[in-house]
């Protein structure tokens, strides 16, 4: 009986991911075993109450259909104390003469090395071009960084890909490091937060996790927040990172690409926080904007560039800043390949009837297609039913979503009923083994990508 667990555990690992295995069974561990009840152990709470919720009951199935009996479970919660430190590595204490010239050095103020660790240089307010689709969300970053957590507080800019959003983000820590460098500005995106709550919890590091943001931060800057809606854990700690830092008048900007209250899975709590201070827009650039953006990179790249040629890419890029900038590349490649002048009529030439202002490829379109051609209903690739005329579309749809729109694994199951990434993650994999060995899936599969991005 002593193996009992061990056998329920090896059983289950097969049927998870390896990360999710080791995350949340694997410290799992037996203490005793008395009749029908397993008393367990957990390294902390957090652990204990996430395996109650999500991997309990697989896990008294395993038992029951290894043994053709029920079994109950006890878990308690013992935290793994620190390993006393040897001889080694014990810090040595060291008498100091309290004289200003024996003080040591070490008690002295340090000078951060450089600006905040995830901050890139290209992204700062010099070269953000303000234009009417942006004005409202670059006058109060920048005001947001003229007076930190006063005015605009929280900050919340909202918009499409490749619109400027993580542009401002960055704008704001680099002002606010460039008018005080001793500033402690935490600059990661949403899905980088959460990553660092689960090991911390994976890791029994709460205090050091919550120190960093709730007390050793001044600002906090957050990208694509939506990626940790429906994600309970990750929005209940970054409720109370909020709170914490709102009541100690910490600034705080977050970036999204829809309003919050638009954000399926978003805690009503979560999201009214985020309504308490600003929320503006960033829309595509107008006719006039794009020029400017084109002239003002060519200005960077020291490329000559003659009005009428800002004004053609202009015309035919009309989707967003990086569509534009990555047409302007194109173009001057091009012409260095050729050893040709650019001109107007060479930017058709390159550009063509550039398919660059189609709506991008969303979750949305691709299950609707993939409901369409399997005469399913979208709110059945939602569901839970495991038949294999609902599955094998949710996954398709899945795999689709992950290949075409690069959304991240947690936001697409999300987005497909609250499913857990690891489901995504496997239904990714499947689709792509299973397509090399059956033509029928492997051509369903190429129709609907042709279908959502046609060649042009």
């Amino acid at each position: 009986m002593a193996d009992i667990w061990s056998e329920a555990l090896h059983g289950l690992e097969p049927r998870l991911d390896r990360q999710t295995f080791d995350m949340w069974l694997r410290p799992i561990r037996l203490a005793s075993v008395d009749g029908d009840l397993l008393q367990l152990r957990a390294p902390n709470r957090f652990l204990k109450e996430w395996f109650e919720t999500h991997y309990l009951d697989l896990a008294l199935d395993e038992l029951e259909s290894r043994h053709e009996r029920k079994f109950k479970v006890a878990i308690e919660v013992v935290e793994e104390a620190p390993p006393e430190p040897t001889e080694l590595s014990r810090p040595h204490l060291e008498i100091v003469v309290d004289h200003p010239a024996t003080r040591p050095t070490t008690h002295q103020v340090q000078q951060p090395a450089g600006p905040p660790r995830g901050l890139h240089p290209r992204y700062r307010f010099d070269s953000f071009i303000k234009g009417g689709c942006n004005e409202l969300a670059a006058s109060a970053a920048m005001a947001a960084a003229d007076e930190p957590g006063t005015r605009f507080n929280p900050l919340f800019i909202y918009g499409g890909v490749g619109l400027g959003k993580t542009h401002l983000l960055h704008g704001v820590g680099y002002e606010l490091y460039r008018k005080d460098p001793n500033l402690r500005i935490v600059y990661l995106s949403a899905e980088q937060f959460m990553n660092e709550f689960v090991t911390a919890v994976r890791n029994n590091e709460f205090d050091q996790f919550r120190a960093r943001y709730r007390r050793d931060c001044d600002c906090l800057l957050i990208d694509d927040i939506q990626f940790i809606a429906g994600r309970d854990r990750t929005m209940d700690e970054f409720f109370h990172v909020f709170n914490a830092l709102y009541e100690a008048g910490k600034q705080i900007v977050v970036t999204a690409d829809r309003v919050p209250a638009d954000m399926a899975g978003m805690e009503e709590r979560l999201t009214s926080r985020l309504n308490w201070g600003l929320v503006a827009d960033v829309q595509p650039p107008d006719l006039e904007t794009r020029i400017a953006i084109i002239q003002t990179k060519a200005a960077r790249d020291d490329l000559e560039l003659s009005p009428q040629v800002a004004l053609s890419i202009a015309e035919l890029v009309r989707s967003n800043v990086r569509e534009l900038e990555g047409a302007l590349l194109r173009v001057t490649a091009f012409a260095q390949l050729r050893g040709v002048e650019i001109d107007a009529e060479f930017v058709r030439s390159v550009l063509g009837k550039t398919a660059t202002d189609k709506p991008p490829i969303t979750i949305e379109a691709i299950q609707k297609a993939v409901a369409a051609y399997f005469s399913v209903k979208i709110s059945e690739l939602k569901g839970k039913r495991r038949h294999r005329g609902i599955s094998r579309p949710r996954m398709i749809a899945m795999y689709l979503c992950r290949q075409l729109t690069g959304s991240s694994f947690p936001e697409i199951g999300m987005r497909f009923g609250g499913k857990d990434h690891s489901t995504v993650i496997n239904a990714c994999k499947r689709i792509e083994a299973l397509a090399q060995a059956d033509e029928d899936l492997h051509a369903a599969v190429e129709s609907l990508r042709g279908q959502l991005a046609p060649r042009d």
